[in-house]
């Protein structure tokens, strides 16, 4: 058997009991309707449009079948636990005690030295190796949501402090709005009452001007009647 059929083999055997029970998904996961979310995997960096409902099955789909390309990189040499399970597997999807018994007593025919504890031994290796590579994804993909929140914090602090520049900034200039309104009708109200303030003086002026006037016109009257009485009196003698 190929390392490819292997792998696609053991795959399902993760999934058998989901996939008895799951409804049959129709929707081409390769094609996904227009308008499905794209899901960023923060682990790979790798984008990942998926319809909405399946987004966490497709998800846990694309790391077992990552955990297995990485079981069939480091299958062991000889009969072990991974083709014992494929015996089994291959037998029955949901094999009993009988099966069990059944495959391991064929395998010793190929391989005499194998024991139960051999496998159970085998099986500890593969799942140290997947226990290992799934604590290593999980530290990765964690201290990449303190990365981010890192960031976010950063980016929401900056925000936070310029929208608060920005709250002065509109406090100041709103006292100064009010400042100029008040200067507005300060203004204004001197402006109303510029023609009183100048009424009285221009009044007063007026009452110079006529004064004077009324006086150049009396003296300037006598003026004339005592130059007439010279004239008249004095002139005519000679």
């Amino acid at each position: 058997m190929s390392e490819k059929d292997k792998g696609f083999k053991f795959k399902r055997l993760f999934f058998r009991d989901a996939e008895q029970d799951a409804p049959e998904i129709k929707q081409d996961q390769n094609t996904p309707p227009a308008g499905s979310p794209m899901q960023t995997d923060y682990i790979t960096g790798s984008k990942l449009q998926v319809p909405e409902g399946v987004q966490g099955q497709q998800l846990v789909e694309d790391f077992v079948q990552r955990l297995q390309n990485l079981i069939n990189q480091n299958n062991q040499t000889g009969f072990d636990f991974l083709e014992f399970t494929e015996s089994l597997f291959e037998e029955k999807q949901n094999p009993n005690a009988e099966i069990y018994k059944t495959v391991f007593r064929i395998a010793q025919k190929m391989d005499k030295s194998l024991t139960p504890s051999r496998l159970i031994d085998s099986a500890m290796y593969y799942k140290d190796l997947v226990q290992r590579t799934a604590d290593s994804e999980i530290h990765k993909g964690e201290s990449k949501k303190q990365e981010l929140q890192a960031e976010k914090d950063n980016e929401k602090n900056n925000l936070d402090s310029s929208l608060k520049n920005t709250r002065t900034k509109i406090q100041q200039l709103t006292k100064q709005i009010q400042e100029l309104q008040n200067q507005e009708v300060a203004l204004n109200n001197q402006l109303m009452a510029i023609d009183q303030n100048y009424q009285g003086k221009f009044i007063d002026i007026d009452r110079k001007i006529n004064a004077i006037r009324n006086a150049k016109e009396q003296v300037i009257v006598s003026i004339v009647d005592i130059e007439a009485g010279i004239k008249s009196n004095l002139t005519s003698n000679k």
